[in-house]
């Protein structure tokens, strides 16, 4: 993968991605069509990402570092924050459009079929990191988790349950 395809790749996903991971099955395609291994580079550089303390797409940065180096990495940030400017201009035209119904009723279609692309790409990468009874039993959860509206102390005390039992 070039640096400018790599650039491009991340660009569109930042773009049309709507906040946490909706970014993934953009960018797992992409790895998959550059001949990449996408669910083995996805699942390191989500687990990198997740670890250090930062905004959510820092994943996309690892991403591109373990693609390009050190310019993969720069010009994955590069990628992720020009979006943002573009969205900027845009929202001055969404807002215009606020008030009509079928403009509201079309973002409210976006926003499922965000949800319908990332449920089988996430399902795909459970897949490769539940090898062992642990991942297993953290996926299922972390599924019933997603399913069931709970507040979020009570999802932590319930992952911190989980974690001890299990290790």
């Amino acid at each position: 993968m070039t640096l400018t395809h790599l650039f491009l790749v991340i660009f569109m996903a930042s773009l049309l991605s709507f906040g946490g991971l909706s970014s993934l099955p953009i960018l797992r395609g992409q790895l998959q069509n550059a001949g990449l291994p996408a669910d083995v580079l996805l699942l390191n550089a989500l687990a990198i990402g997740n670890i250090a303390p930062g905004p959510n797409g820092l994943y996309l940065v690892v991403m591109g570092y373990f693609i390009g180096g050190i310019k993969g990495a720069c010009i994955s940030v590069v990628a992720l924050i020009a979006p943002p400017f573009l969205i900027i201009v845009l929202e001055r035209i969404r807002s215009r459009l606020l008030h009509l119904r079928r403009f509201r009723a079309v973002m409210f279609s976006l926003s499922l079929a965000v949800v319908a692309v990332l449920v089988p790409s996430s399902a795909s990468l459970v897949s490769h990191a539940a090898t062992d009874v642990l991942g297993m039993i953290m996926a299922a959860t972390g599924t019933l988790l997603l399913l069931v509206r709970l507040p979020s102390l009570v999802g932590i005390a319930l992952a911190i349950v989980v974690g001890c039992l299990v290790t």
